[in-house]
C-alpha cells in the first residue's frame, strides 16, 4: 500500500450476511419469501416506533403490548432462522411455515382471550392448557436457534428444578411443583415470559435498536472509524487504539457485541495484523473492545432498561454513574493495547495514509447531532422511548435531506419546506407533539447547513446514500437485530418465574452471604466468579436478568448500595462474554482474523481483564459512581482524586497482567505490580498513599532497568 493512499472505512457488503450467519443464521431466501419477512420486520418496526412516539394504541395494554412484541419475534424466527446451521437453505421449508403460523396463532389467542373468566380466575380450559405449552415450547425453540443451546439448558434446568425441588435437602427444598399452576403462571401471569425482561425489550430496548440501525445505515460506523484512526492511528499500535475507540462507540449504540465486532472488525483487524498485531491478538482486542461497549452510556446496550426496573434510580442517574467505570475500562484496554505494542516494537500507520478530520466532521459529523438530541430529551425528563423517538425523527430528517439537497437544493428545499408544513399542521390538527415539528425543522436547517458547507469546503458527499430504500433496509435490519434480545429476555423470564415461584430469590442471598461470612471481599469473589459462569455463552441482556435477581440482592444485603451491586454484576456479566471456550465474539472475528476461535477468546479476555478489580473499587467505594444519594457529600476534588487512585490500580494491573512496562517484569516486579494493584481497591488516604509509594518504586526499578539495558545495548553496538 502506498504511502500516499488514504485509509478509509468502507462498509462491507458482505457484513450484514456475516453477521446473520455468526447468529445462527445462514439462510438466504429471495423472491417473495424475502419481500414476507422485509414486510413483517417493517411492521414490526414502524409499530414500535409508534408506541415510542404517540404511545400504545387504543385498546392496547401493556400485556397486549408485550404479546404483540414477542409474536413478531417468534413468527420472524421461524422464518429466519433454520433448525440448525449449515443446511444451506435458500428457502423457507414447509414445517417452519407451519410453526411461524402456530406462532402467529398462539399470538393470537393471547392477545384475544387475556380477559377470559378462565384466565382471569386461573382455571384454564384445555385450550388454554394447550396454547401455554406451545408458546413454552415455541420460546424454548426460538431460543435454541438464536441464542443457542446454553441459554436453553440453563432453562431447562431451572424448570427440572421447579419440578423435582422437593426431593432436594434444605436450603434448596420446595414444595410448589404443579404443573398446571406452572404452565400458568409462566404464559398467563406477569410472573413468567410476559414478566419485567420482556417488558423491557418491548418498551425499551427495540426503540435503541431500531436507533443504532438506522444510525449505522446512515454511516456513522464510518465516522466513528475515521475519527479514531485520525486520532490514534499514528501512535504505537495505532490501528488497535482505534479499534477500541470506534468499537466503543459503536457498542454503547448497537448493544450487540457480535454485531459491533463483525462490523467494525471488517476493517480494523486487517490493519492491526498489517502493524505487527499477531492474528489472535488482533482479534482479541476487537472483541473486548466491541463487547465493552455495552457498559458505554448513553445507551449502554439493553441493560440500562433493564436497570430501571430492578433498581430505583432512573435512566439519567443510570447513565451518570456508569460513566465514569465504562470510560475507566476502556483506558484500561487503551493501555493494554499500548503495552502490547510496545512489546513487540508495533508501530503506527503514517499520518498522511490517514483521513482529514476536518473532512470526516464536514462529511459525517451532523450525525453527532441525533445522539445530542437523546442525552438532552433524557435529562428533560422525558420517557426514555419518547426521547429516542425524537432522535429518530432528526436522524431521518438528517440523513434523508443531506442526501436529497446534495443531488438538488431547490426541489429539496420544496419538500423540506412541505413536509415542514405537515408535521405542524399534525401538531395544530392532531395534537402530536410539538418537538417532532421542532425535530424535522432542526433537522432540515441543519441539513441545509451541512451541504453548503460542504460545497464551500469542496468536500466532497459522504460516499453513504440514504433513501427509502435504506430506509427499509434499516427497519429490516433492527427488527433482525432484535430478535436475540426478544428470545432471551423472554426465556429470562422463565427463569426469574421460577426463582420467584420456588422462593429460590429469597434464599440465595443467604446462602451466598452463608458462605462468605461477614468478609465482603470475599462476597465479591463469589460473585464474580458467579457471575463468569452464569454468563458463558449467554448474550448480556439474559446475564444481567438471572444475576440481577439472584445474586444483585446479597450484596445489597451485605451493604452494598443497590447501584453499585447491580453495576458490578453487570460488569462480570459483560465480561463472561469474552469468557472462552464459549464467546461468541471471539468465533465471529476469528474468521476475519484467521485466527483459532478459542486462543482468540482467550485474548480477548485478556484484553477486558485491565479493568477486572475496578467493580471491587466502586462497590466498596462508590464515590466514583456519583451515586445520587451522595449528592453534595462529596466534592469534586474527592471525587477527582478517587478516579485518579482506580486509573493508577487499572495501570499496575495492566502491568501486572502483560508481564511488561519499561522492559519485561522480573518475578518480584510483578508480585509489586499486583500487590499495588489490590492496595488501590481499598480506597482509603492510607491506602492509596502506599498504593502510590508502591507504584512509584516500581516505575523506579522499571526505569532504572530500561536506562540500564539501553546502555549495555549501546556499548555493545560500540
Amino acid at each position: 500500500m502506498s504511502k500516499k493512499e488514504v485509509i478509509s472505512y468502507q462498509a462491507d457488503p458482505e457484513v450484514e450476511k456475516k453477521v446473520n450467519e455468526l447468529a445462527g443464521s445462514d439462510r438466504s431466501v429471495r423472491g417473495w419469501m424475502a419481500l414476507l419477512i422485509l414486510a413483517l420486520a417493517i411492521i414490526m418496526s414502524v409499530y414500535h416506533l409508534y408506541t415510542a412516539g404517540f404511545g400504545l394504541m387504543p385498546g392496547v395494554g401493556t400485556r397486549s403490548h408485550m404479546i404483540i412484541h414477542l409474536t413478531f419475534g417468534l413468527v420472524l424466527v421461524y422464518l429466519i432462522f433454520p433448525i440448525k446451521r449449515g443446511l444451506g437453505q435458500t428457502k423457507i421449508v414447509w414445517y417452519d411455515f407451519i410453526i411461524a403460523l402456530i406462532a402467529l396463532f398462539v399470538g393470537y389467542y393471547l392477545y384475544a382471550n387475556q380477559t377470559s373468566n378462565s384466565i382471569l380466575t386461573g382455571r384454564m380450559t384445555d385450550m388454554d392448557k394447550l396454547v401455554g405449552i406451545a408458546l413454552l415450547l415455541l420460546v424454548l425453540e426460538a431460543t435454541r436457534r438464536v441464542v443457542g443451546k446454553p441459554l436453553v439448558i440453563i432453562a431447562g434446568i431451572f424448570i427440572a428444578y421447579f419440578f423435582l425441588g422437593h426431593h432436594l435437602n434444605p436450603p434448596f427444598r420446595h414444595t410448589r411443583a404443579n404443573f398446571e399452576n406452572f404452565i400458568y403462571e409462566m404464559t398467563y401471569t406477569t410472573s413468567g415470559i410476559f414478566s419485567t425482561p420482556l417488558s423491557v425489550s418491548a418498551v425499551y430496548v427495540f426503540i435503541f435498536i431500531l436507533f443504532g440501525a438506522i444510525l449505522e445505515a446512515t454511516g456513522a460506523g464510518k465516522m466513528f472509524i475515521d475519527l479514531a484512526l485520525r486520532a490514534f492511528g499514528k501512535y504505537k499500535g495505532g490501528p488497535a487504539k482505534a479499534a477500541v475507540v470506534s468499537s466503543g462507540m459503536l457498542g454503547s449504540i448497537s448493544g450487540s457485541s457480535v454485531a459491533n465486532a463483525v462490523t467494525t472488525g471488517t476493517f480494523t483487524i486487517p490493519l492491526m495484523k498489517k502493524v505487527g498485531f499477531r492474528p489472535q491478538t488482533a482479534g482479541g482486542i476487537e472483541v473486548a473492545a466491541s463487547s465493552s461497549g455495552q457498559l458505554l452510556p448513553p445507551i449502554m446496550g439493553a441493560a440500562a432498561f433493564l436497570m430501571i426496573e430492578y433498581t430505583p434510580y432512573t435512566y439519567a442517574e443510570i447513565i451518570r454513574s456508569a460513566a465514569i467505570p465504562a470510560i475507566l475500562s476502556y483506558i484500561a484496554i487503551l493501555f493494554m493495547v499500548h503495552i502490547e505494542a510496545s512489546k513487540h516494537n508495533i508501530k503506527g500507520l503514517p499520518k498522511e495514509m490517514l483521513v482529514s478530520a476536518r473532512k470526516t466532521m464536514i462529511q459525517h459529523g451532523y450525525l453527532i447531532l441525533p445522539v445530542i438530541v437523546l442525552v438532552y430529551f433524557l435529562v428533560r425528563g422525558n420517557t426514555v422511548p419518547n426521547a429516542a423517538f425524537f432522535s429518530i425523527v432528526i436522524l431521518l430528517t438528517l440523513a434523508v435531506f443531506t442526501h436529497r439537497f446534495r443531488e438538488k437544493i431547490g426541489p429539496g428545499i420544496v419538500i423540506a419546506g412541505i413536509l415542514a408544513g405537515l408535521a405542524y399542521a399534525m401538531h395544530f390538527v392532531l395534537d402530536w407533539n410539538i418537538e417532532i415539528a421542532v425535530m424535522v425543522t432542526i433537522g432540515i436547517f441543519i441539513a441545509l447547513f451541512v451541504v453548503l458547507l460542504q460545497k464551500s469546503f469542496k468536500v466532497d458527499a459522504a460516499p453513504v446514500r440514504f433513501g427509502v430504500r435504506e430506509l427499509l433496509a434499516g427497519f429490516e435490519m433492527a427488527a433482525r437485530n432484535s430478535l436475540t434480545v426478544v428470545v432471551a429476555c423472554a426465556t429470562a423470564g422463565i427463569l426469574i418465574g421460577v426463582i420467584n415461584l420456588t422462593g429460590l430469590s429469597a434464599k440465595l442471598p443467604i446462602i451466598i452471604v452463608g458462605f462468605a461470612g461477614d468478609n465482603l471481599y470475599l462476597a465479591l469473589a463469589f460473585t464474580l466468579v458467579a457471575c463468569l459462569i452464569l454468563g458463558l455463552g449467554l448474550p448480556t441482556t439474559a446475564t444481567y436478568v438471572i444475576l440481577a435477581a439472584m445474586v444483585a440482592p446479597a450484596l445489597v444485603q451485605m451493604g452494598v448500595p443497590i447501584m453499585a451491586a447491580h453495576l458490578f454484576v453487570l460488569y462480570y456479566g459483560i465480561l463472561a462474554d469474552d469468557t472462552p471456550p464459549i464467546n461468541l465474539p471471539a468465533y465471529a472475528v476469528s474468521g476475519i482474523a484467521n485466527s483459532e476461535p478459542i486462543r482468540t477468546g482467550v485474548q480477548g479476555f485478556k484484553f477486558d481483564s485491565g479493568a477486572l478489580l475496578l467493580p471491587f473499587v466502586f462497590a466498596t467505594n462508590t464515590v466514583i459512581l456519583l451515586l445520587p444519594e451522595n449528592a453534595g457529600l462529596y466534592s469534586w476534588p474527592v471525587i477527582a482524586q478517587n478516579i485518579f487512585t482506580a486509573l493508577l490500580g487499572i495501570i499496575a494491573f495492566v502491568v501486572f497482567i502483560q508481564n511488561f512496562f519499561l522492559v519485561k517484569l522480573r518475578f518480584y516486579e510483578r508480585i509489586l505490580a499486583l500487590g499495588t494493584a489490590l492496595v488501590f481497591i481499598h480506597g482509603s488516604w492510607i491506602t492509596d498513599t502506599i498504593g502510590i509509594v508502591l507504584l512509584a518504586l516500581l516505575i523506579a526499578i522499571q526505569y532504572m532497568r530500561k536506562k540500564k539495558d539501553t546502555h549495555e545495548t549501546q556499548t555493545s553496538t560500540v
